[in-house]
């Protein structure tokens, strides 16, 4: 066997790969100076999927709150302490889970909601089952499940032209017959990166076909109280639908098994820096086995203690979460409006929820590879000092499509993104092609030969 570097054990070296491929040009554009109204040449970061916008308002209320209490310096219960799961029970059904009974005994806490995907898919997957996810997708579940357990994330492009369960038996044969059976089915509800809302039958279909198959159905609704638009689907969480219709579908027994929410802090709260993530499951023995694995990621009892009182603040959560929605449609209706009054307006999908939108750029190709969509977004990175994330991270089905997280930066930086946006289309799409360049160069020296 060769000799791994530093002497690290083989399933080491994917940890030696970068989690995100636009990571380092995130900070290089942010060594370099953010854009604001004093330095108008400065980056415009657009690929980092944070709320800034409403951080204020969060870390207002947390900074009211008193010292914690001395009992946090000891040992609590590895699956979060219970003073977080009764706030949390009574936040959830309050907002996103209304109409079902939350039990504080279903509720597991870690470090974040990527620390919870890790979680989950070590105790329902094992190295090279395959995991379906409707792609686009959020680039980091490639990382967050292959890095340490080795599951396959598996992209799949949905037609909503083709009937669904036929749709997914297919890619779940294809992935079968490459050695990967599928686990599980994962969707983010809303959207990262299309910043729309899933219809209640669409979560109603996938569960459908999860339960039949005996296939896990996890649902991140990490963004679900990020519904800023009217236009869209109204949210519906899989938990409610769970306890409200799974009895009905085939296999609905095996429900409280086979179905899971995540959500946390990170985005709605936008407190991703304090590191809180929830899963939700009636799975009794999966619970159990987190109350083992759990120890090893679980989050602050002081940051829990936080959410615990800001959670458990009926009247502040209301008013945050209004404010909250009302600045995400303010920066939204800036960014789609300067992208509409463009010379060239640049094509998206509408969104109504989260913090992304899904734009078209391939009028700035001159060819359709995804080495003319990397080129396009070095242009846009080196040229512009702009950072989308490219949508070849996101497996988007063709080149040139890009996700926008248009709530790192401050409102009145969006129309200058865009413009900055069409300047970078232009003048990529003029440019010779590098390849072709250089064969022209060469030409003359080769005729003289």
């Amino acid at each position: 066997m060769a000799q791994q570097p530093g002497l690290l054990a083989p399933r080491a070296a994917a940890a030696l790969q970068p989690a995100l491929s636009y990571g380092m040009a995130f900070t290089d554009l942010k060594e370099l100076g953010l854009w604001s109204a004093e330095d108008p040449d400065g980056s415009i970061v657009l690929g980092v999927a944070e709320n800034r916008i409403s951080s204020d308002l969060v870390h207002e209320r947390i900074a009211s709150l008193g010292p914690f209490p001395p009992g946090l310096m000891t040992y609590q219960s590895w699956r979060g302490i219970p003073e977080l799961g009764a706030a949390l029970k009574s936040m959830l059904e309050s907002t996103f889970m209304e109409g079902i009974s939350v039990d504080p005994d279903h509720l597991t806490f870690a470090a974040g909601a990527g620390a919870i995907v890790d979680l989950l898919f070590h105790c329902i997957a094992s190295p090279d089952d395959g995991v379906l996810i409707p792609a686009p997708y959020y680039p980091a579940f490639d990382n967050d499940l292959a890095v340490r357990n080795s599951v396959r994330p598996l992209p799949v492009h949905l037609s909503p032209a083709a009937p669904l369960a036929a749709q997914l038996d297919a890619a779940a044969a294809d992935a079968a017959a490459r050695g990967h059976p599928v686990r599980a089915l994962l969707v983010s509800n809303p959207s990262n990166p299309l910043g729309t809302v899933l219809a209640e039958g669409e979560v109603r279909d996938m569960m459908a076909w999860c339960l039949r198959r005996r296939i896990h159905f996890v649902s991140d609704e990490i963004y679900a109280l990020s519904v800023f638009g009217a236009d869209g689907p109204a949210f519906v969480s899989a938990a409610v639908i769970a306890e409200r219709e799974a009895a009905a579908m085939e296999g609905g027994e095996r429900a409280a098994e086979l179905v899971h929410v995540i959500f946390g802090a990170s985005k709605d709260f936008c407190a991703s820096g304090l590191r809180l993530g929830c899963l939700h499951s009636r799975n009794a023995t999966l619970n159990s086995a987190l109350v083992n694995l759990a120890y090893f990621t679980l989050p602050s009892s002081v940051v829990q203690c936080m959410f615990a009182q800001l959670f458990g603040d009926a009247a502040f959560m209301g008013r945050f979460v209004a404010e909250n929605n009302r600045r995400l449609a303010a920066s939204y209706e800036a960014l789609t409006g300067a992208l509409d009054a463009l010379p060239e307006p640049v094509p998206y999908t509408p969104a109504s929820a989260a913090m992304f939108l899904w734009i078209d750029l391939r009028a700035g190709l001159r060819e359709a590879t995804w080495e003319e969509e990397d080129s396009l977004w070095a242009h846009m990175v080196k040229s512009k000092r702009l950072l989308l994330t490219p949508g070849r991270a996101c497996h988007a089905a063709a080149p040139g499509f890009f996700r926008i997280c248009w709530a790192w930066m401050p409102t009145e930086a969006l129309p200058v993104a865009a413009a900055r946006m069409a300047e970078a289309v232009s003048e990529h799409r003029a440019a010779a092609a590098p390849d072709k360049a250089a064969a022209a160069a060469a030409a003359p020296a080769a005729e003289r030969e």
